[in-house]
């Protein structure tokens, strides 16, 4: 065993550092990043006042949109307040009949009685087109106003009509289900169905329906908007009605119940839901209901609409449309100077993000740069370049000095006990059992004494780079290099179950890289590498050892020094080492590995040692 300084060793590694060890010189031009940040936050206050005046001297165009905005709130409450009072009584008669039923006022099982009812609760609901009652065997009574006649008959071979008294036998309230096309009247009707309970039984239905024609004839005589017309749509596809609109029952049937919006004559209504449609976001944020843009035919059109549920499956879609030319010079000021102000804070955005960027850029690439160190991947990171900025670019020359510096210490501390020591965060002293193992080159001085400095130091670096990769390979620690000795240990700082498994592979992966490099060796004409390997595991002091100003982490005890005797003994029980890599292990090392394959040589004493140690030897 031959011990060479260790400067001498480290000195004689290739460190391939220029940009770091040759830095970037200063830049002189550099702004102080607090006097940029202020230059443009001002430049983005002046734009945001500017854009605030221009908009504050067109105030004036929003009594336009106030009165707009006021004059469909009215229009549309008009509207909404029309349909909820035509079809509201025609829901409190059936409740009104139902509970006077439930309260034994009407004979269900009186036929005549209930169609006198029935017929009374037309007449005095003229709206009402046909009130019906239904048992639960579905034999129906029902009203007709049209005809003032009292129809009965039998429904119960209908599945549908089996289904639907089925479900309001589950319910206890009313409600107004989906429009249906009723072919006998050649007319679409809206229907609200009450369950009807006496005395907790469910005795029937009843059935009040509406036409929409009697909801279209109440739409139109109502009073509208000047240059506009009023609708309500079924969904968002279908027409209830549209005022002057004529409605032919041509076409339709139990399945389209009302015509769709591209089956109509108004081409305004049928561009409603237009792709090329332009929300008013102005008057939406200010108003109880939705409204749009559109150009149909070459004109403007403005919309206004809300939806009303409850009166159907499907919500109501009430609204209006208005000839956008009254309001539209003014809007369309409006929206102009609008979209000047987007757009000019559009660009105060951008310039901001440039400006942002610029300033960001070298601070990003600091910041990665420091990850990059954290993991302690120095090959990978290089010297930031100088900045205009004063202080990031104290901050990079900083960095690049730290870097130069880092570069250097990891030529002396081990990588990888480093990072573990940052994953585990602790390095305290503690007992803790582990597994040691020492390497050592059979004939190795003799071999020196015939090679120059350099080639020894390049040999031995070879070397060690050799055993270091198979040990780091299975999570070792290397604790020191002695000459052309190696020790390492598994067990610390980390805490591994397995360390003897570990090492009794590292030991197998060291012997199979020795086997692979002496071929090469062979090839070249070189001698062949011997080496001796010893492994035991035992307790152990793990920790910082050393003074305050010079720390170490390694290990202390005595199984550091069985270890070692484990490596010596090998001259021992092979003097004439024939094996490349010859491996002996205690047996407290065979015992916590049992995947290793060893042969037991027997026991052995030890120098400085009281007791006896079992010795295996590993097999190849």
């Amino acid at each position: 065993m031959i011990i060479f300084p260790l400067h001498a060793i480290g000195n004689s590694r290739k460190i391939r550092r220029d940009p770091i060890t040759n830095p970037p010189r200063k830049s002189n031009k550099s702004l102080p990043i607090a006097t940029v940040l202020a230059f443009s936050f001002g430049t983005l206050v002046v734009i945001t006042v500017v854009i605030v005046l221009g908009i504050s001297l067109r105030s004036g165009l929003t009594n336009t949109r106030d009165l707009l905005v006021d004059k469909a709130n009215a229009a549309m409450a008009a509207t909404q307040n029309d349909f909820i009072e035509l079809l509201n009584p025609v829901a409190y008669e059936a409740v009104y009949i139902a509970e006077l039923i439930n309260a034994d006022r009407i004979d269900v099982h009186n036929r005549e009685q209930l169609a006198d009812f029935l017929l009374g609760a037309i007449a005095g609901t003229p709206q009402i087109n046909t009130l019906t009652f239904v048992t639960p065997d579905l034999q129906v009574t029902s009203s007709h106003r049209q005809s003032k006649e009292i129809l009965r008959f039998d429904e119960s071979k209908d599945p549908v009509a089996k289904q639907s008294i089925a479900d309001l036998a589950t319910r206890r309230k009313g409600s107004w289900g989906p429009l249906v096309y009723v072919p006998t009247l050649r007319q679409t009707v809206l229907n609200f169905r009450e369950p009807v309970f006496q005395n907790g039984k469910f005795v029937g239905a009843l059935i009040a329906t509406i036409t929409v024609s009697t909801v279209n004839t109440r739409m139109n005589a109502a009073p509208s908007l000047a240059k506009s017309k009023r609708f309500i749509l079924y969904g968002n596809d279908r027409v209830i009605t549209e005022q002057e609109g004529s409605h032919s029952s041509t076409g339709l049937d139990i399945t389209d119940a009302v015509p769709k919006l591209d089956e109509i004559e108004d081409p305004v209504l049928r561009a409603i839901w237009s792709d090329e449609a332009e929300p008013l976001k102005l008057i939406n944020g200010e108003a109880a209901f939705n409204s749009h843009y559109l150009e149909v035919n070459g004109e403007g059109y403005i919309y206004f609409y809300k939806e009303l549920t409850g009166y159907a499956d499907k919500p109501f879609t009430i609204g209006y449309w208005i000839l956008n030319d009254v309001g539209s010079v003014e809007l369309r000021r409006l929206l102009i100077a609008g979209l000047a102000g987007l757009g000019v804070m559009f660009l105060s955005i951008v310039v901001s993000i440039i400006i942002g960027r610029k300033i960001s850029r070298p601070v990003l690439a600091l910041s990665k740069a420091s990850r990059q160190i954290s993991k302690l991947d120095f090959n990978a990171v290089k010297a930031l370049p100088p900045s205009r900025f004063t202080e990031v670019n104290e901050a990079n020359n900083a960095y690049n000095s730290m870097l130069r510096g880092l570069s250097w210490f990891e030529t002396y501390v081990p990588k990888s006990l480093v990072r573990k020591l940052m994953e585990s965060g602790e390095a305290k002293s503690e007992e803790r059992v582990v597994t040691v193992m020492f390497t050592d080159i059979v004939g190795f001085t003799p071999q020196a004494e015939g090679m120059k400095t350099e080639e020894v130091a390049n040999f031995l670096n070879r070397h060690f780079e050799l055993v270091t990769a198979c040990i780091e390979a299975e999570g070792g620690t290397v604790d020191k290099f002695i000459g052309d000795a190696v020790m390492a240990f598994w067990g610390a700082p980390e805490r591994q179950e397995d360390h003897a498994d570990r090492a009794c592979r590292a030991a197998s992966a060291i012997r199979m890289a020795i086997t692979a490099d002496n071929e090469k060796r062979r090839n070249t004409g070189l001698s062949e590498v011997h080496m001796r390997i010893g492994i035991h595991t035992g307790p152990l002091i793990v920790g910082n050892i050393g003074s305050t100003g010079r720390l170490n982490y390694t290990v202390v005890g005595d199984t550091v020094n069985i270890a070692q005797r484990m490596e010596q003994h090998g001259k021992t029980v092979s003097p004439d080492q024939t094996d490349e890599v010859f491996i002996l292990m205690t047996g407290a090392t065979f015992d916590a590995s049992p995947n290793v394959l060893a042969e037991k040589i027997g026991d052995t004493q030890l120098k400085g040692r009281h007791d006896p140690v079992t010795i295996y030897r590993m097999n190849e």
